[in-house]
């Protein structure tokens, strides 16, 4: 089980993961999850992935502006997850 904790006066949001033996096949055709890249620029996060046996699928990738950056990666288990950051582009985008 993995927690996410949360501050009532904080940004981010609870939730947890759970392990299920039931339910638990990794896919890259389920929902896909949005997390809040915590450093503010995705490619932090981006760049510790592959180290720890996942695989980028989607680079670092301007939506909007004024909606900052998305990525999409692979975790360990073949699971899809996307990376979201406020963080304007700069010269290393």
């Amino acid at each position: 089980m993995a927690l996410f904790s949360w501050i009532e006066t904080g940004s981010g949001a609870a939730g947890s993961f759970v392990y299920n033996k039931e339910f638990r096949k990794p896919s890259v055709d389920g929902v896909l999850v949005y997390f809040t890249a915590q450093s503010g620029d995705l490619s932090i996060e981006l760049a510790r992935i592959e180290g720890a046996g996942g695989k980028v699928l989607v680079k670092k990738t301007l939506i909007a502006d004024d909606i900052g950056h998305m990525a999409v990666f692979l975790d360990s288990e073949g699971n899809r997850i996307a990376l979201h950051s406020w963080k304007y582009c700069n010269d290393l985008c």
